[in-house]
């Protein structure tokens, strides 16, 4: 779609917050327009087209990809429809941005990037962190080698209370979401500093999950997933993440991310680079623009599909990010270690 002189045209399904925060990404960039939306509530549609001036509705998504005139679509769903909804729309030849986590699975994440590749469509993840000023500040530091090569990275997404729930509860069913803190919010936490410590290959994890909080669900929610996880994760590299995520803990709730390296190291909130000048430490204070996160995120994939480059949260690392979290899990089961190789093998 290089060089091209219409916009892209997009399509918004699911309607909840996210996809409302994907819609108006879209509405503030020149190069693009939303032109359809679709979410089972009809009432939802119909308000949603209407303060928008959106001219297409559907309450099903089949119906909305028949539609020849839609370039792109914003999968915004639970977890469980997350790799179905996205292969359908990349089959009928749309490019596709998909809410975190990419899929249940690794094995979901790699048939949805297949597909991708099957059809020569964009598969981009919408993984915001990435896009925060903040963010995008300390990677541009680390591209230009500030901090020197980066071998241990923490991160963590803690709160003290804070069970989402969903519609019919599906974030906690393990079914329908794939697991709990770990795939819902530690996604977040361990993409961010992975991304920053420049994405290297995963080889092993470790790690532990709790379930303790089910008492603060209603009784009729099933419950069946991780409201903790901890996480040491290897990489080929040699480099180290340490990953704590938490829906409910008793302790403070925090949110940081933390990356050193040979010449320095840095944390996101303070956003401090951490030094040092004559043998001494040195904390330097750093600042960024303050942007949306949402609305370079959408740019980003406008940007990817206008010009037909690869997206920076690409599908081969939706599948990379996908073997870690599963890695996480079944070393949690197994309560011993888990190599990423034997997790990718099972999604072959």
């Amino acid at each position: 779609m290089a060089n091209q002189t219409t916009k892209v045209r997009a399509a918004i399904v699911g309607l909840g917050w996210p996809g409302m925060q994907h819609l108006k990404g879209y509405t503030v960039d020149p190069r693009s327009e939303v032109i359809a939306v679709c979410d089972l509530d009809k009432t939802r549609v119909q308000e949603v087209a209407a303060e928008y001036k959106i001219p297409n509705t559907y309450t099903n998504h089949l119906e909305m990809l028949k539609n020849q005139d839609i370039d792109a679509v914003s999968v915004c769903l639970p977890n469980f429809l997350h790799a179905p909804i996205s292969i359908d729309a990349l089959n009928a030849g749309k490019h596709v941005l998909c809410e975190k986590p990419p899929a249940r699975s690794a094995q979901e994440a790699k048939a949805m990037a297949d597909t991708a590749a099957q059809n020569r469509k964009t598969l981009m993840y919408a993984l915001v962190q990435r896009f925060d000023g903040n963010t995008q500040q300390l990677k541009q530091l680390v591209r230009e080698g500030e901090l020197g090569d980066i071998y241990f990275g923490k991160a963590g997404y803690v709160r003290r209370r804070g069970i989402p729930i969903g519609r019919e509860g599906w974030f906690v069913d393990k079914e329908r979401a794939g697991g709990g803190a770990l795939i819902d919010i530690g996604v977040h936490a361990l993409d961010c500093v992975w991304w920053l410590m420049n994405s290297p290959r995963p080889v092993e994890v470790m790690g532990t999950s709790y379930s303790h909080f089910k008492h603060l669900v209603p009784d009729n929610v099933k419950y069946d997933v991780d409201d903790a996880t901890f996480a040491q994760i290897l990489f080929e590299n040699g480099a180290t993440i340490i990953l704590e995520t938490t829906w409910a803990l008793n302790l403070p709730g925090d949110n940081y991310i933390k990356v050193a390296g040979t010449k320095a190291g840095a944390t996101l909130s303070p956003f401090t680079l951490y030094t040092e000048e004559n043998g001494k430490g040195l904390d330097k204070p750093l600042s960024a623009p303050s942007i949306n996160g949402f609305d370079e995120e959408v740019k980003h994939f406008v940007e990817c599909i206008v010009d037909d480059k690869e997206p920076i949260s690409s599908a081969e690392q939706g599948i990379m990010l996908m073997q870690m979290l599963d890695g996480i899990y079944e070393s949690a089961e197994k309560g011993q270690s888990v190599s990423i190789a034997d997790i990718s093998a099972k999604g072959k």
